[in-house]
């Protein structure tokens, strides 16, 4: 992304979430609170957002680029909410959300569990928007590059980090904008920073040819995606990430594709294929 530019993808998920998420059994709170942050931080988006003719707008440019892309976002955040409420009541006490844009989980956990610590790491840029529309001031915010900074000296030095607590960890669309080699570091610092921890995150599978991406590639968003400075770096195989992740301190728990929520005897339109959602936990967090 540009140094001093909120994230766009961020602003463009938030977006889509309120285009699919009426439709596809998100939250309430998770759209009460996403319309919440575009009202506060992109009115006129918002009031966009509530116009017939912009929905249908989007809708059509959303199948001539990537089709399904909207509903692929709301069922991963169904899935990614379904493994922290899973965590909270095997007793995780700490939810932390890495590259967190204008993402809403921890606003939604607070309201049914106030005792959590919840912490969003992300770039100063797109968190100082956040913080403002978000108004939430039992949620922790630290501003850091997780490419430039170390993820472990970042939550040792905040005073509500509890190295000793049960910790999830939540990396939702931001490893294949890392390098593979930052990947594997930032689950390195994981694994040292909350050694009882858990990671909930979604990445690429390779395309044929070797390259990050969705399954139906769109040169116009991959031209937007450069523009932006927010390019694919990374992804890896599905049938690899368990030694990747043991490489790395954690051991494979869960794997899915956002479809895998879906009836498809019932529901018409399908996600965009290519990334997939994945648990995994430290050694003694696994189960036996």
């Amino acid at each position: 992304m540009k140094p001093d530019k909120p994230s766009r993808t961020a602003l463009v998920v938030a977006g889509g979430l309120q285009l699919a998420g009426a439709h596809h059994a998100l939250p309430a709170d998770a759209l009460r609170f996403g319309r919440q942050l575009l009202r506060v931080a992109y009115p006129r988006l918002a009031g966009l957002l509530r116009k017939a003719w912009f929905r249908h707008l989007c809708g059509v440019l959303e199948r001539a680029t990537l089709p399904g892309i909207c509903l692929h976002f709301a069922l991963r955040k169904q899935m990614l909410r379904r493994h922290a409420s899973a965590a909270l009541a095997a007793g995780c006490t700490q939810v932390v959300v890495l590259g967190a844009g204008f993402d809403t989980l921890c606003m939604e956990l607070k309201t049914v569990r106030q005792d959590i610590c919840c912490i969003e790491i992300d770039h100063p840029a797109t968190q100082s928007v956040k913080r403002t529309a978000a108004d939430a001031g039992d949620i922790d915010f630290v501003a850091g590059d997780l490419t430039q900074q170390d993820l472990a000296q970042l939550l040792a030095e905040h005073a509500n980090f509890r190295a000793d607590a049960f910790t999830l960890f939540v990396a939702e669309g931001l490893l294949m904008y890392m390098s593979l080699d930052a990947v594997r570091a930032l689950f390195v610092q994981m694994a040292t920073a909350a050694p009882h921890s858990q990671v909930a995150f979604t990445w690429f599978e390779p395309l044929a040819d070797g390259r990050p991406g969705f399954r139906q590639r769109s040169r116009l968003i991959d031209i937007w995606l450069r523009w932006r400075g927010e390019p694919f770096l990374s992804s890896m195989a599905r049938t690899k990430l368990a030694g990747f992740l043991s490489s790395a301190g954690f051991v494979l728990q869960n794997l899915n594709a956002s479809s895998d929520l879906l009836d498809s005897s019932h529901i018409a339109e399908r996600p965009i294929d290519g990334e997939y959602i994945a648990l995994a936990s430290a050694p003694r967090t696994a189960p036996i």
